[in-house]
């Protein structure tokens, strides 16, 4: 009688363990492709010292396509805070791309606002990637 408890009970633990072990490695695997799809992404980004120059809107728009193109990545593994920030960031860009030149400031505050705002990005997407770690940023969003 205790054998065959015994029998039953290991089965139902091997079969919680081998439940367990998949939902891991599935997380583990959308985790990886979301923090690959972070890093395209960041390596898309054109330069923010690229609103200092006399460049055009169509210059600019080709600047930023590398980075636009990899919205529907994004968008499938993505939290909202992430989007919110991505969209708040192309929106940056293009303030700051029309109210800087060459002879602004270093520091203006559009070029700020742009440095925040691709702060907060990175930000977002850090503690999405991050979030079963216990490295993740728990403080509050700047959104």
């Amino acid at each position: 009688m205790i054998g065959m408890i015994t029998f039953i009970g290991s089965i139902m633990v091997a079969a919680f363990g081998f439940v367990l072990g998949k939902f891991y490695a599935e997380t583990e695997r959308i985790l990886s492709d979301k923090r690959r799809i972070y890093e395209e992404l960041l390596s898309a980004l054109p330069s923010l010292q690229i609103t200092y120059t006399n460049i055009d809107d169509a210059s600019l728009e080709s600047a930023l396509k590398p980075a636009h193109d990899k919205l529907p990545k994004l968008l499938l593994y993505a939290d909202q805070p992430v989007i919110k920030a991505y969209l708040a960031m192309f929106t940056s860009y293009w303030t700051a791309h029309s109210a800087l030149g060459p002879h602004s400031p270093p520091e203006a505050p559009e070029f700020q606002a742009l440095a925040k705002a691709q702060n907060d990005l990175v930000l977002e997407m850090r503690r999405d990637a991050f979030r079963w770690s216990m490295f993740v940023y728990r403080g509050k969003t700047r959104l």
